[in-house]
């Protein structure tokens, strides 16, 4: 649905002039509030499935214009939208002007017409049951979609609203761990995820979220979160057993007294292929040394790789961990390329999610090769 959206955000310059034509004639709500919404709703309606068509047929060139198209027109309609919330803000018609709002600017990243379409909302129509449908996307909306969610999980009254509310709340907080390296942070990001999940659970455990309950989801990011406390800068790393391209089972365990780069990717993955000349470079300049490249493949097959590899050498370690395989679910890899460095006594030291620059990565490098050296003696 959230491709569809994407796909639907590309109108016509023409369309979007005709939009911007109407703002600009029309500034202030005037007339029946909800004959004005449903007017709003059926051209913007109309506009997207254009653009749908458009972008179905458009070259992989054109197609980034034609989203920008789509925000702009998504934006000009909801701040319309906005005004009829504002003019209407107890009654129903308000509630659904800024449900428009909310689903179509939200899925754009929110902005000041989320932000008051949420305050609206918030003000007035917290315990509505309809709000259930909007916390997906206001969850996703940036500081005002969070700002709106803890007034949800604070002072709603309809359990479902206040249970979902929490759980979006905490599934915020554990999508912030990807890109935190500092240990004290991660501990803070998991104590935080931790109570709103437990609080989500045991407000609402039936409640209906992505297919399945409120308590189930909640159990799975807890456990998703114990696996990440593990991950941590500074824990052992785990000893997981991978296979290599002649079919032998290795633990990564037998690499300790080396300083291990560890290396999630695909040939797929254009960042993942960028990092290959560079990676030769650093694999050449630590021979001799105790250091070992481990490229781990998220490959759908074994040929794919191997045939990869035979026209662009790799001359490391490689395993090959297939789709959703082992290794990338025990390193909860979310994103490609995902690398870890882990020292000689093998502790976690570094995690990336992306290429990190050679120079960053070279640095990290080599100060853990020297500890190696000097453990070493």
């Amino acid at each position: 649905m959230r491709l569809l959206c994407a796909a639907a955000t590309a109108a016509s310059l023409g369309l979007l002039v005709a939009c911007a034509d109407d703002k600009k004639t029309d500034p202030k709500p005037a007339g029946d509030p909800a004959a004005r919404l449903a007017a709003l709703k059926k051209k913007f309606d109309a506009g997207m499935a254009d653009l749908r068509d458009r972008f179905e047929k458009a070259s992989p060139a054109d197609k980034r214009g034609i989203q920008a198209e789509a925000r702009e027109l998504a934006v000009i309609s909801s701040q319309t939208a906005l005004e009829i919330a504002k003019a209407d803000a107890k009654g129903e018609v308000g509630f659904d002007a800024a449900a428009f709002v909310i689903e179509k600017a939200g899925r754009f990243g929110g902005g000041k017409e989320v932000e008051g379409a949420a305050a609206v909302v918030a003000e007035h129509h917290l315990n509505n049951p309809k709000v259930k449908d909007l916390l997906p996307v206001i969850g996703q909306s940036g500081p005002a979609g969070e700002k709106f969610l803890a007034a949800a999980a604070e002072k709603a009254t309809d359990k479902d609203v206040k249970g979902l509310a929490l759980f979006y709340l905490g599934a915020a907080a554990a999508a912030q761990l990807d890109d935190e390296e500092d240990a004290k942070k991660v501990d803070e990001l998991i104590a935080k995820a931790t109570d709103f999940l437990e609080k989500a659970a045991k407000a609402a455990p039936e409640a209906k979220v992505e297919g399945t309950t409120v308590a189930k989801a909640a159990a799975e990011q807890l456990d998703g979160l114990k696996a990440i406390k593990n991950l941590a800068v500074g824990k052992p790393v785990p000893d997981v057993e991978g296979t290599d391209l002649a079919g032998k089972k290795v633990k990564l365990s037998s690499y300790k007294g080396k300083v291990v780069l560890l290396d999630i990717w695909a040939t797929w993955c254009p960042p993942c292929r960028a990092m290959i000349p560079h990676e030769r470079e650093m694999v050449k300049a630590n021979k001799d040394k105790p250091f070992v490249l481990l490229s781990v493949s998220a490959d759908n097959d074994l040929e794919t790789l191997t045939k990869f590899l035979e026209k662009d050498p790799m001359p490391w370690d490689h395993w090959f961990d297939g789709r959703g395989g082992k290794v990338a679910k025990t390193f909860r890899v979310q994103a490609f390329p995902t690398l870890y460095l882990i020292d000689h006594a093998g502790v976690i030291r570094h995690k990336w999610v992306g290429a990190p620059g050679n120079d960053k990565l070279d640095k990290a490098v080599d100060e853990l090769v020297k500890e190696a050296l000097k453990a070493k003696g």
